[in-house]
């Protein structure tokens, strides 16, 4: 599943149901169901939330049972593997294919951008759409910088320097890419676990020069970053669209509040239906003011308030809230030992890519939100595994003392 997540279409669809089928199957014969914790309840919470948003869906029949479908696989990913027990090496080997499996497709899409000119971006095979690949390649970078960190002390080094060398290719392909939010993410990311896990201000400012190197050439590539976002300036859009396709999206959110128009719908929108909601307010229709060109809202908030309603955006916040809840308290124990230090910077780097870009981009969906799930149960399982560790530890403290 995961070496075909952003590569090859149907083998990952296949894998993904196999996954989740044997993980569950797994889950009830070992009896695990019957011991619960506040995030089982969240992850059901999710589900039961889109679940609603789908049968009351205020524009059926549209693609709400497709949208939910693909949200019911990543978060259940998501889910299954926050409850599996799966021991250090397990937890390790999974994290590393996760973001080798990223290479493959990344030096194809190079390719096929750079040299064979058959693709207008930077894009992964099966992630698709340049934003969406670069989301996924902002978390990928986010959970190797991780990596890097982790193991900067004490490693030898063809780890160092291999680590290194992937660290600069994906953020290499961040740049190459041209997506501001991605790049804008990625900087953060850097800077953020350089400041938590990096003691040493010499090697802080060695790292944070290196990527200003990097930088700053896209100051003079026509297809680089900068240079995007000063000819957007120049023509007065710097939103590159976005405002207009959010009032469209925000009027669609007027339609049905509470449950919603359903999971993938905001692509039947049309402009006859913003029409008729607005001059049923007694209000002038102005059709330079929305956007129907596009078929999604290009901001993951806005998305949640349109297609899932009032009840659906309140479970996606509390959601959010405990993701970040559970990252801020494991902190000070990320900073025990190096499988903690990378699990939570990849998690880490799963929400702030997902919840950061989420204000301009749809984000959480398709191979993003797959891979934002992964990463978010890997620190979980790892987090639960530790707890029980030391329940157990502390019963045979007790037991042997006098």
């Amino acid at each position: 599943m995961i070496l075909s997540l952003p590569s090859i279409e149907a083998p990952k669809n296949i894998f993904l149901v196999l996954f989740v089928g044997t993980a569950t199957i797994r889950q009830v014969k070992t009896k695990s169901l019957m011991v619960w914790n506040p995030w089982d309840w969240m992850f059901l919470a999710v589900i039961t939330s889109a679940f609603l948003s789908t049968i009351f869906a205020g524009l059926a029949p549209g693609d709400e049972w497709k949208g939910f479908r693909a949200l019911l696989t990543f978060v259940s990913i998501g889910w299954l593997i926050s409850r599996s027990k799966y021991s250090s090496k397990q937890l390790g080997w999974i994290f590393w294919l996760t973001i080798l499996s990223a290479l493959p497709p990344l030096c194809w899409g190079l390719v096929q951008y750079l040299v064979l000119h058959t693709k207008s971006s930077l894009e992964l095979h099966s992630v698709g759409h340049v934003n969406h690949s670069a989301i996924y390649l902002t978390m990928i970078f986010g959970a190797i910088f991780g990596l890097l960190l982790s193991f900067l002390k004490g490693s030898n080094t063809i780890k160092k320097s291999s680590l290194i060398f992937l660290t600069l290719i994906f953020y290499v392909a961040l740049l190459v890419g041209g997506s501001r939010a991605a790049v804008g993410i990625a900087i953060i990311l850097a800077i953020l676990f350089l400041f938590i896990f990096v003691s040493s201000l010499r090697l802080k400012l060695i790292f944070i020069s290196f990527l200003t190197l990097l930088t700053l050439p896209t100051f003079f590539l026509s297809s680089g970053v900068i240079e995007r976002q000063l000819q957007l300036q120049s023509t007065n859009q710097t939103l590159n669209g976005r405002a207009e396709i959010w009032h469209t999206t925000i009027e669609a959110a007027r339609l049905y509040p509470l449950f919603g128009i359903g999971i993938d719908n905001r692509a039947v929108v049309t402009e006859d239906i913003i029409k008729k909601s607005v001059e049923s307010r007694h209000e002038i229709f102005n059709k330079d003011y929305y956007d129907f060109h596009f078929k999604h809202s290009h901001s993951f908030y806005l998305t949640n308030i349109a297609e899932r309603g009032i009840l659906g955006f309140i479970v996606t916040l509390c959601f959010i809230l405990m993701w970040l809840q559970s990252l801020n308290k494991s902190y000070s124990q990320a900073k025990l030992d190096n499988q903690s230090a990378y699990l939570w910077m990849g998690s880490m780097s799963a929400w702030l890519a997902t919840f950061g870009i989420g204000f301009v981009n749809t984000t959480f969906h398709h191979e993003h939100g797959i891979l934002a799930c992964l990463f978010l149960g890997l620190h979980l399982s790892y987090l639960n595994t530790h707890r029980i560790k030391l329940k157990k530890d502390l019963v045979k403290q007790k037991r042997n003392c006098p």
